[in-house]
């Protein structure tokens, strides 16, 4: 890439949503579940949720993100 060259929509960090166990490549369905014992990504999922929560000015402080595995 040259100096001219511009990203639009660059990529900065991931959603809530983008971290939903739908996407996952382990998850096997809503009766199955997940078929790992830990989530891949409750780090990216926990990042997430403090990116928004952040953004939201701690509107949403209580909330919090259901796991995997319940």
């Amino acid at each position: 890439m040259g100096n001219n060259t511009r990203i639009y929509d660059r990529f900065e960090w991931w959603s809530v949503a983008d971290c939903s166990c739908e996407y996952c490549a382990h998850y096997r369905g809503k009766k199955r579940g997940c078929s790992l014992d830990a989530c891949a990504v409750e780090d990216i999922r926990q990042e997430a949720l403090r990116r928004e929560q952040t953004a939201d000015n701690g509107a949403t402080a209580g909330s919090e993100v259901v796991p995997c595995r319940a």
